[in-house]
């Protein structure tokens, strides 16, 4: 966040003061030259219409004020103009006709009207505020700096001229002097927390974080109900990536302030980013419930929901978020990608179809549609809809990907690679369009294409596990390179150790190179570690048995292996071969497969 929005954006940090340059909100306008003509006379200056202004002035100014409460300005000025003529040496009436010129987009009019104010009376504070604030909106800082040095001449102990002179400063990045306006202001009197917020404000602008800290502490110090410092302390802390401190702030700040929400919404929000989605949990369903009709609440639960698989949970927080929000398509979307990770294919497409009526061009609608369609193997209307969207964004690689992907279940595999070489040429280094690239080509026995491939996104990226896991098992496969093949799945392991795939890769190397000990011992942990079972792996740790005379287990290992993959006619083999071997050992007769 920047220092302009820090000081600009005063709601949301509770820095109210900083806006009281504008002399109570006055924004002033411009003269008519009739009107600047007939203010020459000597008589005293009036700074207020009291009972010395005429009655007929008083009167006008009245149907002023009737006409700029409706927003009738123009209207206003006119009759503003008309009290002038009967009490033209009225300070007060010369200040609120600047008011409304500016807001009918006189701005020279308006200036000189406050200009007229100031001569007027030019030991009234108000008046140089009001022309200050013009000047401001005309970018004349210096002369708009100089007219507030001379309401804090006038007035030394009033915070509100140093607080805009800082903001004056802030905007236009002249943060040394805003600094300085602060620190004669507290010199003045240590006590005032806004002053203080302000500083801690700018430390954090400049990264001082000792600094931001300190000041933001004397802020809460001396205003507890101070929701700006609060808000701004937990915000030092996470840039400093002090999460738990953080954590206590907005914790100790909704003790202090319990009417305000945001604390315990940031509170969430900071457990989300670290992944501490059970605690996040609690703190945003209480906010929730406690303000059902927020959809944005409803949302963050779904979200917290999602990443701990809680799929009816997350799905019933969306379809909350959607009631309150019909028309919110964030919500469907994700309510649709709640559904799909939940297996419930069916109800996620007609939400995606739902968001495909009210906007016919959302590109990751058709994207989910798209991967709902090759999960269920309806390649072709997959590839349809990825079409479509890549024509109606044909600038985004990632889409390329999609369809390149799509093309590559259908078995297309020479339109995977056209598709996937288009994407690259919009960006010539985006790993994953490289890496399935590399997957297509070893499905196409391109080999040494794809290892090519799989080295490239290697450079990108020299912590991509599963490139160097890719080359490593190719290698493994054809029997070569096998030292560097465990030099490169070692690498892989270095960044995913757990990785049960990658273990099963160092197991096979293991057993190419003829080291059948060391590839059983892999590849039991591989059968361990792997995210769910897998025939390959079962079929690599037959083999290791069966090296290491084990066949019985290997027998064990290979049918669960054609458990997993009927189709593994190789599996298959080994099982009859084996099995007739030990039949023969034992003097039985083989039998024969059906």
């Amino acid at each position: 966040m920047t220092i302009l929005r820090l000081f600009g954006v005063l709601a949301l940090l509770g820095a109210g003061s900083l806006a009281l340059g504008c002399a109570g909100g006055t924004t002033v306008a411009a003269v008519s030259p009739v009107t600047l003509a007939g203010a020459a006379a000597p008589e005293p200056a009036r700074t207020s219409p009291s009972s010395e202004a005429t009655a007929e002035a008083y009167y006008h100014y009245s149907v002023a004020q009737h006409h700029a409460q409706g927003g009738r300005f123009k209207d206003a000025v006119v009759a503003m103009e008309e009290a002038l003529k009967r009490d033209p040496r009225s300070s007060f009436l010369w200040r609120e006709l600047a008011q409304w010129l500016a807001r009918t987009d006189n701005p020279d009019q308006a200036v000189a009207a406050a200009r007229r104010a100031v001569e007027l009376a030019p030991e009234q504070p108000s008046a140089h505020m009001a022309l200050a604030e013009l000047l401001r909106a005309q970018k004349k800082y210096a002369e708009a700096e100089a007219e507030l040095e001379k309401v804090i001449a006038l007035n030394p102990a009033a915070e509100e001229p140093y607080l805009t002179l800082a903001r004056y400063y802030v905007e236009q990045k002249v943060f040394d002097k805003a600094r300085t306006i602060l620190l004669r202001l507290i010199e003045r009197n240590a006590k005032l927390p806004q002053a203080q917020f302000l500083l801690g404000r700018l430390a954090i602008e400049t990264e001082a974080w000792d600094e931001a800290i300190q000041r933001l502490n004397l802020t809460i110090e001396q205003d507890p109900d101070h929701d700006g410092a609060w808000t701004a302390l937990g915000y030092v802390y996470e840039a400093r990536h002090e999460p738990e401190r953080a954590l206590d702030v907005y914790r100790r700040a909704a003790q202090v302030n319990p009417d305000n929400a945001v604390f315990v919404e940031r509170l969430g929000d900071l457990l989300i980013r670290l992944g501490r989605f059970k605690e996040a949990q609690s703190e945003i369903e209480a906010l929730a419930e406690s303000s059902p009709r927020d959809p944005r609440l409803w949302m963050k639960l779904g979200a917290v929901y999602y990443e701990q698989k809680l799929w009816d949970r997350a799905s019933d927080a969306f379809r909350r978020a959607l009631a309150v929000e019909p028309t919110n398509i964030r919500a469907r979307y994700f309510l649709a990608t709640t559904y799909m990770d939940g297996g419930r294919d069916e109800d996620a497409r007609a939400e995606l179809e739902r968001i495909l009526k009210v906007d016919p061009r959302s590109v990751d609608a058709r994207v989910q549609l798209g991967f709902l369609h090759g999960r269920a193997k309806r390649y072709d209307e997959s590839i349809t809809v990825l079409r479509e969207a890549v024509n109606l964004e044909p600038k985004r690689p990632e889409l390329f990907l999609y369809l390149g992907t799509a093309y590559f279940r259908a078995k297309q595999y020479p339109r995977a690679v056209d598709t996937l070489q288009e994407g690259l040429n919009l960006d010539g280094k985006h790993k994953d369009l490289l890496f399935q690239l590399g997957v297509v080509y070893e499905k196409q026995t391109r080999f040494d294409d794809a290892v090519r491939a799989f080295r490239n996104v290697i450079v990108i990226d020299p912590k991509h596990a599963e490139a160097y896991n890719y080359v490593g098992y190719m290698y493994a496969e054809k029997g070569q390179n096998l030292d560097e093949a465990v030099q490169l799945i070692g690498k892989a392991l270095e960044l995913e150790p757990d990785n049960g795939y990658f273990i099963d890769s160092l197991g096979w190397v293991y057993y190419q190179q003829g080291r059948y000990p060391e590839a059983l011992r892999e590849l039991r942990r591989a059968v361990e570690k792997a995210r769910e079972p897998d025939p390959v792996i079962y079929d690599h740790l037959g083999d290791a048995f069966a090296k290491n005379g084990l066949e019985q287990e290997a027998l064990g290992a290979w049918e669960r292996s054609l458990q997993l993959d009927p189709a593994a006619d190789g599996v298959k083999k080994k099982i009859e071969d084996t099995t007739t071997r030990l039949q023969r050992l034992k003097g039985e007769r083989p039998t024969t497969s059906q």
